[in-house]
């Protein structure tokens, strides 16, 4: 069952995405405490002005070789994916990765 529009935890699955969808999804994920909302390959950050149980080692593991999409948004599944796209094997080389915050 597809999740409700503000529910996606990649609003790149949008069925359509503008200004008020993308603020009305991050509003109502906010909200439930859901601090990262993925978009396509893109992670926003919204600070929760709390202390959330977020950044435990049972956390950061979680999210070790993880399929991206079979866990909700998170810092770690971007630096998983980076640190895995940098050491690429099938690629003719270590690709630099990029990072802004």
């Amino acid at each position: 069952q597809r999740p409700r529009d503000g529910a996606a935890g990649d609003l790149a699955a949008l069925a359509e995405l503008d200004e008020a969808a993308l603020l009305g999804s991050l509003r109502e994920r906010f909200l439930r405490q859901q601090v990262y909302t993925d978009v396509g390959d893109i992670l926003i950050a919204m600070n929760p002005f709390q202390r959330l149980p977020l950044y435990g080692r049972e956390v950061s593991e979680r999210y070790r070789r993880h399929e991206q999409g079979t866990l909700p948004p998170h810092i770690f599944a971007v630096a998983d994916r980076a640190y895995h796209a940098m050491l690429d094997p099938h690629a003719a080389g270590p690709r630099s990765q990029c990072i802004v915050i």
